[in-house]
Protein backbone atom coordinates (compact mmCIF):
# COMPACT_ATOMS: atom_id res chain seq x y z
CA UNK A 1 0.00 0.00 0.00
CA UNK A 2 1.54 3.48 -1.09
CA UNK A 3 0.70 6.65 1.24
CA UNK A 4 2.06 10.22 0.63
CA UNK A 5 2.83 10.74 4.17
CA UNK A 6 3.84 14.65 3.85
CA UNK A 7 1.22 16.96 1.71
CA UNK A 8 -0.42 20.00 1.92
CA UNK A 9 -3.46 22.06 0.91
CA UNK A 10 -4.08 25.95 0.36
CA UNK A 11 -7.03 25.36 3.34
CA UNK A 12 -4.48 25.54 6.19
CA UNK A 13 -1.22 25.95 4.59
CA UNK A 14 -0.85 29.21 2.94
CA UNK A 15 1.94 28.09 0.26
CA UNK A 16 -0.15 25.98 -1.39
CA UNK A 17 -2.87 26.35 -4.40
CA UNK A 18 -3.67 23.05 -3.79
CA UNK A 19 -7.45 22.26 -2.59
CA UNK A 20 -7.79 18.56 -1.27
CA UNK A 21 -10.22 17.30 -4.07
CA UNK A 22 -7.53 17.99 -6.27
CA UNK A 23 -5.23 16.69 -4.03
CA UNK A 24 -7.39 13.45 -3.25
CA UNK A 25 -8.18 13.13 -7.35
CA UNK A 26 -4.57 13.25 -8.60
CA UNK A 27 -3.21 10.90 -5.82
CA UNK A 28 -5.61 8.61 -6.95
CA UNK A 29 -4.80 9.38 -10.88
CA UNK A 30 -1.06 8.13 -9.89
CA UNK A 31 -1.57 5.43 -7.84
CA UNK A 32 -1.62 6.16 -4.65
CA UNK A 33 -3.86 3.92 -1.88
CA UNK A 34 -3.55 6.69 0.36
CA UNK A 35 -2.65 10.51 1.58
CA UNK A 36 -1.84 12.14 4.89
CA UNK A 37 -2.15 15.72 4.69
CA UNK A 38 0.45 17.44 6.84
CA UNK A 39 -0.74 21.44 7.19
CA UNK A 40 1.69 23.50 8.52
CA UNK A 41 0.85 23.73 12.15
CA UNK A 42 -2.93 22.57 11.75
CA UNK A 43 -4.57 19.39 12.34
CA UNK A 44 -7.63 18.64 10.01
CA UNK A 45 -10.86 18.39 12.22
CA UNK A 46 -11.55 15.16 12.34
CA UNK A 47 -15.21 15.31 10.99
CA UNK A 48 -13.54 17.37 8.33
CA UNK A 49 -11.16 14.47 7.41
CA UNK A 50 -14.04 12.03 7.60
CA UNK A 51 -15.95 14.20 5.31
CA UNK A 52 -13.28 13.73 2.67
CA UNK A 53 -13.20 9.71 3.19
CA UNK A 54 -16.52 9.39 1.99
CA UNK A 55 -16.04 11.14 -1.29
CA UNK A 56 -12.74 9.36 -1.55
CA UNK A 57 -11.51 6.34 -3.55
CA UNK A 58 -8.22 6.49 -1.03
CA UNK A 59 -7.75 7.06 2.12
CA UNK A 60 -7.43 10.38 3.78
CA UNK A 61 -5.50 11.10 7.02
CA UNK A 62 -4.75 14.20 8.89
CA UNK A 63 -1.33 14.11 10.54
CA UNK A 64 0.82 17.73 10.75
CA UNK A 65 3.67 19.35 9.96
CA UNK A 66 5.13 21.53 13.45
CA UNK A 67 7.31 24.11 12.94
CA UNK A 68 10.01 24.19 15.26
CA UNK A 69 13.66 25.30 16.57
CA UNK A 70 15.11 22.60 14.94
CA UNK A 71 13.19 22.31 11.82
CA UNK A 72 9.79 20.92 10.31
CA UNK A 73 8.70 17.73 12.18
CA UNK A 74 6.37 15.83 11.07
CA UNK A 75 4.05 14.45 13.14
CA UNK A 76 1.44 11.71 12.42
CA UNK A 77 -1.28 10.46 15.35
CA UNK A 78 -1.77 13.31 17.72
CA UNK A 79 -5.81 14.44 17.82
CA UNK A 80 -4.65 18.66 18.19
CA UNK A 81 -1.97 20.91 18.41
CA UNK A 82 -3.44 23.64 20.94
CA UNK A 83 -2.06 25.27 22.39
CA UNK A 84 0.51 25.53 19.04
CA UNK A 85 3.88 23.93 20.40
CA UNK A 86 7.23 25.02 18.82
CA UNK A 87 9.94 23.47 20.64
CA UNK A 88 10.58 20.10 20.29
CA UNK A 89 11.21 18.76 23.13
CA UNK A 90 7.83 20.04 24.24
CA UNK A 91 6.11 18.38 20.98
CA UNK A 92 8.31 15.20 21.96
CA UNK A 93 6.15 15.44 25.57
CA UNK A 94 3.33 15.93 23.62
CA UNK A 95 3.63 13.25 21.48
CA UNK A 96 4.32 10.34 23.70
CA UNK A 97 1.36 11.36 25.83
CA UNK A 98 -1.03 10.71 23.14
CA UNK A 99 1.39 7.62 21.55
CA UNK A 100 1.99 9.74 18.92
CA UNK A 101 5.85 9.80 16.40
CA UNK A 102 7.79 12.50 15.03
CA UNK A 103 9.92 12.44 12.03
CA UNK A 104 12.24 15.30 10.78
CA UNK A 105 11.08 16.78 7.62
CA UNK A 106 13.82 17.24 4.81
CA UNK A 107 16.36 17.19 7.16
CA UNK A 108 19.24 17.74 4.52
CA UNK A 109 17.24 21.52 4.24
CA UNK A 110 18.92 23.79 6.91
CA UNK A 111 18.08 24.13 9.53
CA UNK A 112 18.32 20.20 9.35
CA UNK A 113 21.48 19.31 9.08
CA UNK A 114 22.99 21.51 12.36
CA UNK A 115 20.39 19.05 14.74
CA UNK A 116 22.80 17.34 16.85
CA UNK A 117 23.20 13.77 16.49
CA UNK A 118 21.62 12.92 20.17
CA UNK A 119 18.75 15.07 19.51
CA UNK A 120 18.22 12.49 16.63
CA UNK A 121 17.53 9.67 18.84
CA UNK A 122 16.27 11.30 21.65
CA UNK A 123 13.42 13.36 20.06
CA UNK A 124 12.88 11.74 16.72
CA UNK A 125 11.40 8.81 15.93
CA UNK A 126 12.81 8.93 12.17
CA UNK A 127 13.94 10.73 9.33
CA UNK A 128 12.08 11.79 6.12
CA UNK A 129 14.43 10.80 4.11
CA UNK A 130 12.60 10.64 0.60
CA UNK A 131 10.98 13.94 -0.41
CA UNK A 132 9.55 14.68 -3.72
CA UNK A 133 10.51 18.72 -4.09
CA UNK A 134 14.08 17.78 -2.99
CA UNK A 135 17.02 16.72 -5.12
CA UNK A 136 19.15 13.51 -5.51
CA UNK A 137 21.61 14.71 -3.20
CA UNK A 138 19.66 16.51 -0.92
CA UNK A 139 17.71 13.42 -0.01
CA UNK A 140 20.77 11.10 -0.11
CA UNK A 141 22.11 12.87 2.96
CA UNK A 142 18.39 12.92 4.22
CA UNK A 143 18.09 8.76 4.46
CA UNK A 144 22.00 8.92 5.57
CA UNK A 145 20.57 11.08 8.73
CA UNK A 146 18.30 8.25 10.16
CA UNK A 147 21.10 5.36 9.86
CA UNK A 148 21.43 5.31 13.38
CA UNK A 149 17.58 5.74 14.39
CA UNK A 150 15.10 2.49 15.19
CA UNK A 151 13.04 3.12 12.12
CA UNK A 152 13.31 2.98 8.73
CA UNK A 153 13.30 6.57 6.67
CA UNK A 154 9.79 7.28 5.37
CA UNK A 155 8.59 8.88 1.90
CA UNK A 156 6.66 12.09 0.79
CA UNK A 157 5.79 14.27 -2.19
CA UNK A 158 5.73 17.28 0.07
CA UNK A 159 3.35 18.47 -2.66
CA UNK A 160 2.21 22.04 -2.50
CA UNK A 161 1.17 22.37 -6.52
CA UNK A 162 -0.80 19.97 -8.88
CA UNK A 163 2.34 19.05 -10.52
CA UNK A 164 4.14 17.83 -7.14
CA UNK A 165 1.82 16.00 -6.54
CA UNK A 166 2.25 11.44 -6.15
CA UNK A 167 6.58 12.39 -6.61
CA UNK A 168 7.28 10.40 -3.78
CA UNK A 169 5.32 8.08 -1.29
CA UNK A 170 5.88 5.53 1.37
CA UNK A 171 5.16 1.59 0.72
CA UNK A 172 3.76 -0.15 3.44
CA UNK A 173 3.73 -4.17 3.61
CA UNK A 174 -0.04 -4.39 4.97
CA UNK A 175 -3.20 -2.70 4.65
CA UNK A 176 -3.73 0.49 6.57
CA UNK A 177 -7.39 2.55 6.94
CA UNK A 178 -7.02 4.20 10.03
CA UNK A 179 -4.48 7.05 12.02
CA UNK A 180 -4.07 4.44 14.20
CA UNK A 181 -3.11 1.52 11.71
CA UNK A 182 -0.62 4.08 10.32
CA UNK A 183 1.35 4.91 13.79
CA UNK A 184 1.35 0.90 14.33
CA UNK A 185 2.80 0.23 10.94
CA UNK A 186 5.34 3.19 11.54
CA UNK A 187 6.14 1.42 14.77
CA UNK A 188 7.07 -1.32 13.01
CA UNK A 189 8.98 -0.09 10.83
CA UNK A 190 7.45 -2.62 7.91
CA UNK A 191 8.17 0.33 5.20
CA UNK A 192 10.56 1.77 2.92
CA UNK A 193 9.99 5.15 0.48
CA UNK A 194 9.63 4.54 -3.04
CA UNK A 195 10.35 7.77 -5.43
CA UNK A 196 7.80 7.84 -8.29
CA UNK A 197 8.54 9.17 -11.44
CA UNK A 198 6.08 11.07 -13.47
Amino acid sequence: MRIDLHSHTAVWSTDSNLLPHDLIVQSAERGLDGVVLTEHDVVWPAERVAALNESSTILVLSGVEVTTELGHVLVYGLPNLTPRISEARLLRERCDEHGALMFLAHPARDPGLRVPPDAFRELFDGVEGLNGCDGPLQNQSAASRGRNLPLPPIGGSDCHALHEVGTAATEFDGEIGTMAELVAALRAGAYRPVALAY
